[in-house]
């Protein structure tokens, strides 16, 4: 990974408000955090993240974009490394399938994983489909074991029922009608992993063509069509799938 550099603008001025220069040395903190960043370890990318983060709410009370900006730029490259190395880690831990189980995914289809997706296993060429319901689609339980036997960070509530999934930058909120609903969520929040667009991010959720999303339009779940609210800025991306009011 290559090295990060947040800006020239890091010395501390002299003079200005103090929050331009509580800003400042927060940057100035960050970098050095980030330049003694081992990029292949996991608790090194997390302290990063979060001296980023000080440093983004710092300059965001002084209203300075610029700075901002480029603190922003460093967290989403730092994140996306963060999240590669977690999902690998993840993967490491995964229980390993038989030679008969894997011949019998490949020829069936894995319904462990929404349908639409495929993905590839070490020692196979062929690309193993899944076959299981749309993430969109999932009942509360369905949503629990699919996020938790893919090490996502889960933390469930029941008023309101919802189910918050997190894997390094990455975000899954759902909200039911009630605990323990086996309908699909009637409001899903997306938060893609830096790099990630969000029609990607909305295409592997709901299963449609990555082309056809639209902002303010609507995708097709099992119980009809949703609407779909995207916020898509330099801030954060964030899809809103359903009854999200």
């Amino acid at each position: 990974m290559r090295r990060f550099v947040l800006a020239a603008a890091l010395l501390v001025p002299l003079f200005g408000c103090r929050d331009e220069r509580h800003c400042h040395e927060e940057m100035t903190r960050a970098q050095e955090v980030v330049n003694g960043i081992d990029s292949k370890s996991i608790d090194s990318l997390k302290g990063a993240v979060a001296s980023l983060e000080t440093a983004i709410a710092a300059c965001e009370k002084a209203k300075l974009g610029d700075e901002r900006s480029k603190l922003l730029e460093a967290k989403n490259q730092i994140g996306a490394q963060l999240s590669l190395l977690e999902r690998r880690a993840a993967k490491k831990k995964a229980p390993a399938q038989s030679p008969a189980e894997l011949e019998k995914v490949q020829k069936e289809g894995d319904p462990s994983c929404p349908k639409g997706q495929a993905y590839k296993h070490a020692g196979i060429e062929k690309e193993i489909r899944c076959t299981g319901p749309q993430l969109v689609d999932m009942g509360m339980d369905a949503v629990k074991q699919y996020f938790g036997t893919r090490n996502y960070k889960l933390t469930v509530t029941d008023g309101p029922p919802r189910i918050r999934a997190e894997f390094g930058a990455e975000l899954f909120v759902f909200t039911f009608d009630k605990p323990g609903d086996e309908a699909g969520a009637k409001c899903l929040e997306l938060y893609p992993a830096p790099g990630i667009p969000w029609r990607e991010a909305v295409g592997r959720a709901v299963g449609g063509r990555m082309e056809k999303l639209k902002n303010g339009g609507t995708v097709t779940a099992k119980r009809g069509e949703l609407a779909l609210v995207v916020e898509d800025s330099e801030k954060k991306q964030l899809a809103k799938i359903g009854d999200c009011s």
